[in-house]
C-alpha cells in the first residue's frame, strides 16, 4: 500500500509539474503575442503620425500662402503697412501655438482692431526714416564741418532704429498698450533682450544683405515675397518670441 500510495504520489505531482510548465510556456506565448501585437501597432502608428505630421505641415504652408496675399494686399497704401504688420504677427502668435482659427477671419479682424495705434506707429517710423535718408544724403554729398558732425550723429540715429523697429509690432499684436510706451518698450526690450532682438533682426535682415550684396538674387526672388516670405518670416520670429513673452509675462516670485 506504501508503494502504491507512493506511486500515486508521484504521479500526480508528476502532473501537476507538467501542467505547470504548460501554463508557463501559455503565458510565455501569451506575453510574446501581446509584445508582438503592440509591436505591429506601433509600427502602423508610426506611418500614421508620419503623414498627420507632413499634412499639417502642407496646411500651414497654405495658410501662410494665404496670409502672405492678405498682408500684401493690405499693405499697398503704404500708410497701412503698420496695422498690415500688426495684423500678421497677431495671426502668426496664433499659428504657433495651434490657436488660430479661420485665417483670413483672424488677419482683417486683427488688423481693424490694431489700426489706429499701429497707423500711429507707422507714421512715426516713416517721419524717422525719411529724415535720416534727407541726412544721409547731405552727409554723402556735402564737404562741410556740419556734414561731418552730422555723420556722427546720423550714427546714433541709425543705431536706434535698428534697436526700436523689430519688436515694435510684435508688441502691438500682443500687447494693449498707447504708441509711445509701445515704441519705448520695444528699444527697452530689445537692449535688454539682445539674442530675441538678434535672431528677429537676422531673419528679416539677412536677405536684404544678400539683395545688397548681389542684387541678382532680388530679381530671382522678388515674387517670393508676394507668395510666402512676409509670413514665412514672421512665423519663425513668432516661434522666437515664445519664450521671450513668456519671460515678460512670468509673474515674480
Amino acid at each position: 500500500m506504501n508503494k502504491d500510495e507512493n506511486n500515486t504520489k508521484t504521479k500526480e505531482k508528476n502532473l501537476t509539474d507538467k501542467a505547470n510548465s504548460v501554463a508557463k510556456l501559455e503565458n510565455v506565448n501569451e506575453s510574446e503575442t501581446t509584445a508582438e501585437k503592440l509591436k505591429k501597432e506601433s509600427e502602423r502608428k508610426e506611418p500614421i503620425k508620419g503623414s498627420k505630421r507632413f499634412f499639417n505641415i502642407i496646411d500651414k504652408l497654405g495658410d501662410l500662402f494665404f496670409l502672405n496675399i492678405y498682408f500684401v494686399f493690405t499693405c499697398i497704401p503704404l500708410v497701412t503697412i503698420g496695422a498690415s504688420f500688426t495684423a500678421l504677427y497677431t495671426v502668426t502668435n496664433k499659428m504657433v501655438n495651434d490657436d488660430e482659427g479661420p485665417v483670413r477671419d483672424e488677419y482683417f479682424r486683427a488688423f481693424k482692431n490694431n489700426f489706429k495705434q499701429s497707423t500711429v506707429i507707422w507714421l512715426i517710423d516713416m517721419v524717422m526714416l525719411v529724415l535720416v535718408y534727407l541726412q544721409y544724403v547731405y552727409v554723402v554729398t556735402s564737404n562741410s564741418e556740419a556734414a561731418r558732425i552730422l555723420f556722427i550723429v546720423l550714427g546714433f540715429e541709425f543705431i536706434f532704429l535698428v534697436f526700436a523697429l523689430p519688436l515694435q509690432f510684435p508688441l502691438a499684436a500682443r500687447y494693449e498698450n498707447t504708441a509711445f510706451n509701445i515704441m519705448k518698450n520695444a528699444l527697452v526690450f530689445s537692449l535688454a533682450y539682445l539674442g530675441t532682438w538678434f535672431r528677429v533682426f537676422f531673419t528679416w535682415g539677412f536677405l536684404f544683405v544678400l539683395y545688397f550684396l548681389n542684387t541678382r538674387i532680388f530679381i530671382y526672388t522678388w515674387y517670393l515675397w508676394i507668395l510666402i516670405l512676409a509670413a514665412l518670416f514672421a512665423y519663425v520670429c513668432s516661434m522666437i518670441f515664445i519664450k521671450f513673452y513668456e519671460k515678460l509675462e512670468k509673474p515674480r516670485e
